[in-house]
């Protein structure tokens, strides 16, 4: 029997879930200190709502399928989508509405590096709030997300489509819409392409070098937001006065950092308005790390106009790639060993303990030696020991040593518990 995996698919070794956990529970904790609801939506969809964000071309890219019924179904290739259709369908919530998700996607891409066909992401959205607030909000978060896991160097990337249409159309005459698009596609590929592997492309659809040349200096256009809105004005763009709000409330709320570039423009059948990336400036082989804006006609086309929102999404599998890859720091995990067979009962009573707290325990093996104990807990990345001694069970002291650093300090007996709750 052939044991190997569907192309894309790959088994999540103890290590690497372990590395998806904290990055989960840091989601959750700061989706909660921001005030979102934590919900799934489910994972199959009508063919009809997946094609409502990109259009018939999606088929190609996701799972799609007819079920036995003869329905028309797709496996979910983002968050956003089922999100914004429940959203849509239930009339009776108050907006405001901020919602976040995390769970497992598909999409038929080709596999390549930080690339998979099955893979997990977070995700927040606001509903009802077309304020540039709202669009801080989801920066905010993510910024402070990213702060939380860990990541040490990374940077905050925001454009705005509506200013680079105003110039192309503005400063640059471009009346026809059709050819206003496809410069903007071609600005969205800037960062994976050269400008004469852009004019070779584009040439063909009306765009001239001159004209694209003319486009990627501005789109060349990044920097500090203060810098970057001078330069705005300077050129006359009325539409980049969301930028110059979306800077004073960044500045408010202590972030650091951030950069406006004009070659972020994102989905453009898709986002409306302000747009941002994340990138590991150590890492920028990762591509973004998670990526949103504001994406107004995703509800219109279900029908409620009335909801305008903006969100973003993670790639979990690439932030931690970005955090090292390997297994999660845990602070809390013990290795009860003992030093004569007699007291593994004694010990098991402590392993027992330690788990009903919650904390993850393990006890030596019976029949092993100390010092084999003691390399089971090293190999198993235990980063604490508990040592088990008949003199330490007389003195009421059990001896604790730390794994990474050798170093050891003593705990009572009925202490160890509460030496590692939170």
């Amino acid at each position: 029997m052939d044991l190997s995996q569907p192309r894309g698919i790959r088994d999540i070794g103890p290590d690497e879930f372990d590395l998806h956990l904290k990055i989960r529970r840091a989601f959750e904790d700061v989706a909660r200190a921001y005030n979102f609801r934590l919900m799934e939506p489910g994972p199959l969809e009508s063919l009809a709502i997946l094609r409502a964000k990109s259009g018939a071309q999606v088929d190609e890219q996701i799972y799609a399928f007819k079920d036995k019924g003869g329905r028309d179904l797709g496996l979910r290739f983002d968050l956003t989508v089922g999100m914004t259709r429940g959203v849509s369908s239930n009339k009776g919530v108050k907006p405001p509405i901020k919602l976040a998700s995390y769970g497992g996607v598909w999409r038929y891409d080709e596999p390549q590096h930080a690339r998979y066909r099955w893979f997990y992401q977070w995700d927040v959205e606001i509903f009802g709030d077309n304020g540039v607030e709202s669009d801080a909000e989801v920066m905010d978060l993510c910024y402070n997300l990213f702060k939380k896991v860990g990541l040490q160097d990374f940077s905050l990337e925001i454009g705005d489509r509506r200013v680079v249409e105003e110039y192309v159309r503005k400063s640059m005459g471009v009346a026809s819409d059709e050819k206003a698009l496809e410069m903007m596609r071609a600005l969205d590929k800037v960062q994976k392409k050269t400008e004469e592997e852009l004019v070779e492309e584009y040439s063909g659809k009306g765009v001239g070098r001159e004209a694209l040349s003319e486009l990627l200096r501005f789109g060349r256009t990044r920097g500090p937001p203060d810098a970057v809105c001078a330069r705005l004005d300077e050129l006359g763009l009325s539409s980049a006065g969301g930028l110059a709000s979306l800077r004073d409330s960044l500045r408010s709320r202590g972030i650091q950092g951030a950069e406006y570039n004009l070659s972020i423009v994102r989905g453009l059948d898709y986002y409306t308005g302000i747009v941002f990336e994340v990138v590991d400036r150590r890492r920028p082989d990762l591509g973004s790390l998670c990526g949103g804006g504001r994406y107004d006609a995703l509800p219109k086309l279900f029908g409620r106009p009335d909801l305008p929102a903006t969100g973003a999404a993670g790639g979990v599998e690439r932030i931690a790639l970005s955090l090292g890859g390997g297994a999660a720091a845990d602070t809390e995990s013990v290795y009860v060993a003992y030093t004569e067979p007699a007291l593994a009962d004694k010990s098991l009573q402590m392993v027992s303990a330690l788990r009903g707290a919650g904390i993850r325990s393990e006890l030596g093996a019976r029949g092993r030696s100390l010092g084999k104990q003691l390399e089971d807990a090293s190999s198993r990345r235990f980063s604490w020991v508990a040592i088990v001694g008949r003199r330490e069970l007389e003195s009421g002291q059990l001896v604790l040593r730390n794994m990474r650093t050798r170093e050891e300090e003593k705990v009572p007996v009925d202490g160890l518990v509460a030496r590692f709750e939170r």
